[in-house]
């Protein structure tokens, strides 16, 4: 890369102005009230043709279609593969974080983490780049640095700004700092680092740290797993077990990823999820039409499948998520989600010893009917501690009545 003699503009300085920005935004934003402009602005809209359209998504439209055609003669199949890969990677960090706030896909507070630590991928790489790092020493200290400096803004917000230590933002910041080095690593460099070693598996465990193909794609893995368990273990005491969860789940799939490439190892990986997808098939299909099958303290089975530990979440169609693990619904868990889903009947299971399932108007009352504001219907809430909530499911079901259950697990 050529050096830029402007020092004003040198990678460096724009590198500490970033990272410096990336810092103080958040303080900005709750003491200027920048997070209520930002979700005002992802409501406009402008009126086509009677279709309301966001101003965002309009935005960003025209963006797109400009690029296009600004560099359509320098597009290639490469570019297309990376492009849809960071939309991909957009998608999947939208579909695993926030459910209870159930944001548009183009809201800008739902991406914000994303962009702006894909940006500081870009800036970060410049900065390495000018300083002759090697490719899979660009990928490490970027994705290490992401790590640090959003653990550092978390820990610093809860003393400045009286706000929380989240994990679940963190997680989106390294997710936006892979989605980053994703666009760096594909679309600007064209690939070159799948051009010195193609293969994603490694011969030795030390070779993952010199190939930056292999080493990014671990990266992107890793990244997934803190994502995905720290948006439905996102409260504070639940930090360290989110953690260990991730680290446990990384080193399952990196232990099955590394050695399947052995013919003994493989074998028995391969005859070991077959067994399991037999049995757990066998279960499913016994007990396909039954409802909770059964429960105890940490693990509920739902027509034969078992869930331990997580929240869960059925809805009236019998389909079923895990979700953010939480005793308290405020009103946004309730009108941006659980009032939208639910038909006549609410059940909330309250834990093991009844914790859980608090936020509605009395708490006191194990019954209680509401009005629906966004169905326009009554609503019946009923909150039980949750070996009780499943056996009244069970009998909800039998009768026909299609309830919505909300399991504390613990």
């Amino acid at each position: 890369m050529k050096k830029n003699n402007n020092t004003f503009y040198s990678p460096r300085v724009n590198l500490t102005l970033y990272t410096l920005l990336l810092i103080a935004t958040p303080f900005l934003i709750v003491r200027n009230y920048l997070q209520q402009v930002i979700g005002m602005t992802s409501q406009l809209s402008l009126s086509f043709l009677g279709i309301n359209i966001p101003y965002i998504l309009a935005f960003v439209f025209i963006v797109l279609v400009s690029l296009i055609l600004v560099f359509r003669p320098k597009i290639t199949k490469l570019n297309l593969i990376g492009s849809a890969a960071v939309v991909l990677m957009m998608v999947i960090g939208q579909n695993s974080t926030d459910y209870y706030f159930n944001h548009k896909f183009f809201e800008l507070q739902h991406n914000w983490h994303y962009i702006a630590y894909a940006i500081f991928s870009y800036i970060f790489y410049r900065y390495l780049k000018e300083k002759a790092y090697s490719s899979e020493r660009i990928v490490l200290i970027t994705f290490i640095s992401a790590i640090c400096i959003s653990t550092f803004d978390e820990a610093a917000q809860i003393l400045i700004s009286n706000r929380i230590f989240d994990i679940c933002d963190i997680s989106k910041d390294i997710w936006g700092s892979i989605i980053g080095m994703v666009v760096v690593f594909i679309i600007i460099e064209k690939g070159k680092i799948f051009k010195s070693d193609w293969k994603l598996r490694q011969k030795k465990l030390s070779s993952y740290l010199q190939y930056p193909a292999s080493l990014l794609f671990l990266e992107m893995f890793f990244a997934y797993f803190i994502l995905l368990i720290s948006s439905i273990l996102s409260e504070n005491k639940y930090i360290w077990i989110a953690l260990l969860f991730s680290i446990l789940a990384f080193l399952i799939f990196f232990f099955i990823f590394h050695y399947s490439q052995k013919r003994g190892f493989r074998r028995v990986f391969i005859s070991l999820g077959v067994l399991i997808l037999l049995i757990q098939g066998g279960f499913f299909l016994k007990y396909r039409n039954s409802n909770i099958v059964y429960n105890k303290p940490g693990i509920v089975v739902y027509k034969g499948i078992p869930i331990p530990y997580f929240d869960i979440m059925i809805f009236p169609n019998g389909t079923f998520r895990l979700v953010d693990k939480k005793i308290y619904f405020n009103q946004k868990d309730k009108v941006n989600r659980i009032y939208k889903h639910v038909n006549h009947i609410l059940l909330l299971g309250s834990g093991a010893d009844g914790e859980g399932g608090m936020g509605f108007i009395d708490e006191k009352m194990e019954t209680q009917f509401l009005f629906n504001p966004i169905q326009k219907t009554a609503l019946q809430v009923i909150v039980l501690k949750t070996a009780e909530a499943c056996e009244e499911f069970n009998i909800l079901k039998s009768k026909g009545y299609d309830a919505m259950f909300i399991i504390h697990n613990n």
